[in-house]
């Protein structure tokens, strides 16, 4: 783009030079050396920035040697008005489009320095007046080099917006793709801690829960009960009218199981035909009686499979912090103990850990 203002705009200058050249009578080294500038320099330029490492920094330098040569010119020529005032707007312009106002004054500093240069060439001479012709041409230069620049400004403008709505775009599309890939994450994460028959919690979740729980209710002083519940004779079931009337049952036990629990409470598939309800804030008599409550419930619940009626019962060992266990491992080993007690005395029923039994607990840990 500034090759492109350059070579055009250097064009037009190159006109009105000529037109002040022919008025003043000025001989062909001098058309030779505004021949060279005006037509020859922006290719020279133009290449240089090309083919440099950091093209944005060897155009700046391109810029300021621009401002110099037109202070050498404006000072061998006279000081005349028009012509300079072209040059050292056009000249400032440019450099405060790039550097902003540390840019005018790198441009005025060329200048001067180029002034400089003009008068220690050709000497101090003051000429200012310019022709009609001269004057004319150099404000309709001046007039399109301003439109030629406002055009680039706003078409830098309209590519500015559109990079930026492709960023926006391209920004709402990569939300929605971390969106997606959180909620995948999330259904993966849940269906990693979900037993796939029941729906219900798996011993995964259960690991990391119960630990937590225990942790805070160790805090807060509060109790925190189990229940491990066993499917009786779910082996019958199976043999008797099949596994996927065995897979029912279970998925029967689960709805009345997550009926039973409060929001706080954790119900899991612990392995097979067991099941563990993890009760936060439960004292063991609560807990006994929420237990009796799931056992009467399911004694008393027909489950209907095809032309079957299937009855089931629950044998459940309850177990509480922190008189039957300290940690988690303790607190599970208790109710299965107490569950173990509830099968070998007949099934369909509740017992309660008791604390006599705390020794074969511990035995068994070890």
């Amino acid at each position: 783009m500034n090759y492109q203002n350059r070579a055009a705009s250097w064009l037009m200058v190159f006109a009105v030079l000529a037109a002040h050249f022919t008025h003043r009578g000025y001989g062909a080294p001098v058309w030779g050396l505004m021949a060279l500038q005006f037509l020859v320099y922006p290719q020279l330029a133009y290449w240089r920035a090309r083919l440099s490492a950091q093209p944005l920094e060897a155009e700046i330098t391109n810029l300021l040697l621009d401002n110099l040569l037109f202070g050498v010119w404006i000072a061998a020529l006279g000081f005349p008005l028009w012509i300079a005032h072209i040059l050292s707007i056009s000249g400032i312009i440019n450099m405060a489009a790039f550097r902003g106002k540390r840019g005018v004054l790198l441009a005025l500093l060329a200048q001067a320095g180029g002034a400089l240069l003009g008068v220690a060439i050709a000497g101090l001479h003051f000429l200012p007046q310019t022709d009609l012709l001269t004057s004319a041409l150099a404000m309709v230069t001046l007039s399109i080099y301003l439109l030629m620049f406002a055009y680039a400004a706003h078409a830098r403008t309209l590519k500015l917006h559109e990079t930026r709505d492709k960023l926006h775009a391209s920004e709402q599309a990569l939300q929605q793709q971390l969106s997606a890939v959180h909620a995948l994450q999330s259904q993966l994460s849940e269906q990693a801690n979900r037993d796939p028959l029941t729906g219900l919690y798996n011993r995964r979740y259960l690991t990391a829960t119960m630990e937590r729980e225990l942790q805070r209710c160790q805090r807060e002083g509060q109790p925190l009960s189990l229940l491990l519940i066993d499917l009786d004779h779910f082996k019958r079931i199976n043999d008797t009218y099949g596994h996927t009337a065995g897979d029912e049952t279970l998925r029967a036990l689960a709805q009345l199981l997550n009926e039973e629990a409060r929001a706080s409470d954790v119900v899991c598939r612990y392995g097979g035909e067991e099941f563990l309800l993890l009760l936060p804030g439960m004292p063991q008599g609560t807990a006994l009686q929420r237990a009796e409550h799931c056992r009467t419930r399911l004694q008393d619940m027909v489950l209907r499979f095809g032309e079957f009626e299937i009855r089931s019962t629950l044998s459940i060992g309850v177990a509480t912090y922190p008189g039957h266990g300290q940690s988690a491992r303790e607190l599970i080993h208790a109710a299965d103990h107490a569950l173990y007690r509830a099968k070998t005395e007949g099934r369909n029923r509740v017992v309660v850990f008791d604390p006599a039994d705390a020794e074969a607990v511990h035995s068994g840990l070890a």
